[in-house]
């Protein structure tokens, strides 16, 4: 909104306040994903998502800039606990006819 059109701008100041979940800011470990995304297409947004991404680390400092007023305040709020990683299981797949 920032960097966009006139209507981008319009709402961008028209903003009071966003509160945005589950925004992995700083990063993110994508170990345990890697091994079930392989060489999918997706596989590199998930990149994207890791504590190693340029692209986070240039939206980490973009980020404040495009609230130039006086008045703003950007506040984060993160976990502190770990949360379960993700896990690879087998389902086995129904063959009628087999039986």
């Amino acid at each position: 909104m920032h960097e966009g059109n006139y209507t981008d701008k319009a709402n961008l100041n028209s903003t009071y306040g966003a509160l945005l979940f589950g925004v992995p800011n700083q990063g993110m470990d994508i170990s345990s994903l890697i091994p079930m995304v392989k060489d999918q297409p997706n596989r590199h947004f998930l990149e994207t998502l890791g504590r190693e991404s340029d692209l986070l680390r240039k939206q980490n400092r973009a980020f404040p800039k495009a609230f130039p007023f006086k008045d703003s305040e950007i506040y984060c709020f993160y976990e502190t606990l770990g949360s379960p990683t993700a896990i690879e299981v087998s389902i086995p797949v129904y063959h009628p006819e087999e039986y």
